[in-house]
């Protein structure tokens, strides 16, 4: 009988310790922050010769993303995005410094906003953090870049559109645990291809469906509650 009480007792402390443990140091499910990056174009975007029909002339760019997750399990998580993607216009390229019949210059650059659902699958590495594979889907609010060239003859300029599109994404990264924060490293693809309205050589309009399509590489910290 004294054996039972014994082993009872230690039983009983045991689930104590471990229920406060689990009180003290909850399992954070939770992961939120920002990453920054460059968005290096590639495809068609990263088109920039006249043979052509309406060559991007983007250049690479700047990445900054709002992240947040929930680790479903130890091995799957799901969670949302929303970034902003900023390519110039490559002018320099489109026209030459140097060219004697240009008198004035002046572009914007390609934009994006991405909304996105996300989902990780995850591989913990023991007090260090974990690598994961992510895709994405959702919408990108694009605009297109715009020109305008002032000549000796007058003036030629390329009006900005805006229009959504399906946007896709995947990649994989790093969460590096340095607490209360997570150092992340991430390279990802992003795609869209929308349809814009641009003018022709007679300047008449019609729609072009123009792929912007960028690699992504991003440092963020994240919070994880």
């Amino acid at each position: 009988m004294k054996k039972f009480i014994l082993c009872a007792l230690s039983f009983f402390c045991a689930l104590t310790a471990s229920a406060q443990d689990q009180t003290e140091n909850p399992e954070r499910k939770h992961l939120i922050g920002l990453q920054l990056g460059n968005a290096f174009v590639n495809g068609d975007f990263n088109a920039s010769a006249f043979e052509d029909d309406y060559p991007a002339f983007a250049r690479n760019g700047l990445l900054l993303t709002g992240v947040y997750r929930y680790s479903m399990s130890r091995y799957v998580a799901a969670g949302t995005s929303v970034a902003y993607r900023h390519n110039r216009f490559g002018m320099d390229a489109f026209v030459q410094p140097d060219d004697e019949l240009v008198t004035a210059k002046n572009s914007e650059a390609w934009r994006s906003v991405f909304t996105m659902a996300d989902v990780y699958f995850t591989v913990p590495v023991q007090e260090v953090g974990e690598v994961y594979l992510a895709g994405s889907a959702g919408a990108a609010f694009n605009r297109s870049a715009s020109w305008q060239i002032q000549t000796v003859h007058g003036e030629v300029r390329m009006p900005s559109d805006q229009a959504t599109a399906l946007a896709l994404g995947w990649g994989s990264g790093i969460n590096i645990n340095v607490y209360p924060l997570v150092i992340n490293a991430e390279a990802r693809l992003l795609y869209t291809k929308p349809e814009f309205t641009v003018l022709n050589a007679l300047g008449t309009p019609f729609q072009h469906s123009q792929s912007m399509n960028t690699f992504n590489i991003s440092l963020g910290a994240f919070y994880r509650f």
